[in-house]
């Protein structure tokens, strides 16, 4: 099941315990990155760039409920 992102109109909400601010996400990347590798073979990415990315879950970091998450509308959001 793939959870939706917030927007700058929503946020995450537990429905279980009502948090707002903490949650562990998982989630799926495919990237392209340009690695700079020094003399000494030390790796520095220089630049990133997100092809595609998936929220797989959400779990809130309070009560540990996993699918009680929802998108609720964020305070002084223009809806």
């Amino acid at each position: 099941m793939t959870v939706p992102q917030p927007t700058a109109e929503t946020r995450w909400r537990c429905t279980l315990c009502g948090n707002l601010t903490r949650f562990d996400v998982t989630r799926s990347s495919k990237v392209v990155e340009f690695v700079h590798l020094d003399l000494a073979g030390e790796a520095t990415t220089e630049e990133r760039e997100v092809l595609s990315e998936t929220i797989e879950s959400v779990r809130c970091r309070w009560c540990n409920a996993a699918d009680q998450i929802e998108l609720v509308d964020r305070p002084g959001a223009e809806v």
